[in-house]
């Protein structure tokens, strides 16, 4: 009766009858067979599927049916689930295959542009996958309905809060510069600042247009949400020192292009195209490089 107790322990369900405890043990044992046929690749132990299961039990009155209570669950997805929580690589490899690649065709119907479903779905990974002070959001799904229709549903209403609130966040470039630190007794820099401000910032906004999905997320969660490089590498599963390595080249590619837009739409000596660059790179790489190294 080793799955039973175990389930009992932490369901809270007072079962004590020979019979039922039978019963329940039979159940178990049926669920960890088709949770571990359903995935054989992912290495999940005996006691954390049945502690988990048990967590996430329906509420059972001595009397009914054990079978009745336990058939709604869906025991290949809470393995799953369950496996993901743990952060098992093989689960979340497969999570990321048969979940989140549907993604954007779960969102098809809102005509929404390819990067922006790009960074709802790693909003959707991020809130679902990632283990912060609390466990990952996945721990929530309880089985009693399929683990498909709950990552649509997330989703879906991960898309509907950012497009609410794409307003309100700014842009990255307005948070990265909202973070310059002042330009302190150097009046050269303070007039090349303000000169040419409405210039940089488009620049660098059509700079961070022009990088890949990946690249502009990166960012977002850095300067925007404020994620430390340790979270993001959680997010990525990677350590923390790739997680650095990946925002440094996107901040450099940023760089790069807003030199590039600058140099080909300003009628500028070298002399003063030489000093923009390096008042307005002195501050930006200030304020970046001090945010990259936290966390």
């Amino acid at each position: 009766m080793v799955f039973a107790r175990t389930f009992l322990t932490h369901a809270g369900w007072q079962v004590e009858q020979a019979q039922q405890l039978e019963g329940l043990e039979a159940q178990l044992r049926l669920l960890w067979a088709e949770g571990t046929a359903r995935w054989p690749d992912i290495p999940l132990s005996t006691e954390t599927f049945i502690v988990y299961l048990a967590e996430r039990s329906p509420p059972w009155a001595p009397g009914e049916d054990l079978q009745r209570v336990l058939a709604p669950l869906h025991p290949g997805d809470l393995y799953l689930a369950c496996a993901c929580a743990q952060g098992l690589p093989a689960a979340l490899a497969a999570f990321e295959r048969h979940h989140m690649a549907s993604i954007p065709a779960t969102l098809a119907h809102m005509k929404l542009a390819e990067s922006t479903v790009d960074d709802i779905r790693q909003r959707v990974r991020e809130r679902l996958l990632v283990r912060t002070e609390a466990p990952p959001r996945i721990t929530e799904y309880s089985g009693r309905g399929l683990l498909s229709n709950w990552v649509r549903v997330v989703a879906v209403r991960t898309a509907l809060s950012q497009l609410r609130t794409a307003r309100e966040e700014g842009s990255v470039s307005d948070a990265i510069l909202d973070l310059m630190p002042s330009p302190g007794d150097d009046p050269e820099v303070e007039a090349i600042q303000r000169r040419y401000q409405v210039e940089f910032r488009q620049a660098m906004e059509e700079a961070f247009a022009a990088l890949p999905s990946k690249h502009r997320y990166l960012l977002r969660l850095h300067f925007v949400d404020r994620l430390s490089t340790s979270k993001i590498g959680a997010l990525f599963n990677v350590n923390q020192s790739t997680a650095s390595r990946w925002l440094q080249s996107a901040q450099q590619d940023v760089h790069d292009e807003t030199r590039r837009i600058l140099k080909e739409r300003l009628d500028l000596s070298s002399q003063e195209f030489t000093s923009l660059l390096r008042a307005v790179e002195s501050q930006l790489n200030l304020s970046i490089s001090r945010l990259l190294t936290e966390g």
